[in-house]
């Protein structure tokens, strides 16, 4: 790498922010991860459940179906000004592939109805961690903000 450029340097940025949830299935620990991730931007309690969309994600792995389906609700988010605060979804392993399937429900994100706190740009695969547990489901990721 070429740091004597005088064109442009580098610099060292702390815009992430690490989440982790701790559930009893892989279905809690997706809505938690979702839940945790919205809070970010508001506070996700006072969202009413005024709109339903229809959720289907299928991916290869379990970290690529977290990656889609936090990426899925940005882009609702940033899209259609949605943003969901309940979650009734179903996560299935159907052949080599993952799917997740089902309903979200929450209202049109309004900054004059809806407080602002910050925005969450993407999910992002450093530090992922999904780790599977007799009693539990453990899931870590870093989102950018």
């Amino acid at each position: 790498m070429n740091e004597n450029n005088k064109n442009f340097k580098y610099f060292d940025t702390t815009a992430d922010i690490g989440i982790e949830v701790t559930s009893e299935n892989i279905e809690e620990a997706f809505k938690n991860s979702a839940l945790a991730t919205l809070n970010l931007i508001t506070d996700i309690e006072k969202i009413q459940n005024k709109i339903s969309k229809e959720i289907n994600i299928t991916s290869e792995d379990e970290y690529g179906l977290l990656y889609d389906w936090i990426t899925e609700l940005l882009i609702l988010l940033d899209s259609e000004n949605f943003i969901a605060s309940q979650y009734d979804i179903t996560i299935k392993k159907e052949n080599d592939e993952y799917t997740l399937k089902g309903n979200i429900i929450g209202d049109i994100y309004d900054t004059s109805v809806y407080n602002y706190k910050t925005e969450v740009k993407a999910i992002t695969y450093h530090e992922m961690n999904i780790e599977k547990n007799e009693n539990d489901i453990k899931i870590k990721f870093i989102v950018d903000l």
